[in-house]
């Protein structure tokens, strides 16, 4: 669950650093034309997913993970 976080937090940031650079390129280049917001949205888009995937409640912790595995081992002795 905390590498989950610690993962979007990475993520998150180089969204912020990335996206700051481009719009400064765009804005420098070709204030004419404005291109950064469509990297801004489709980049956003996947980091909004990320967020909601990367909360406890869709995350598996390592507990619950043995647990599956240790039930999953025991149903295919069991032939089911």
């Amino acid at each position: 669950m905390e590498e989950a976080r610690t993962v979007f937090i990475a993520h998150l940031t180089s969204y912020v650093i990335i996206n700051s650079f481009l719009v400064f390129v765009n804005l420098y280049l070709s204030p004419d034309s404005l291109w950064f917001p469509w990297a801004m949205g489709g980049w956003g888009i996947g980091l909004a997913f990320h967020f909601v995937f990367s909360r406890p409640r869709f995350t598996v912790s390592s507990w619950e993970e043995k647990v599956a595995k240790i039930e999953y081992r025991a149903r295919r002795r069991r032939g089911g």
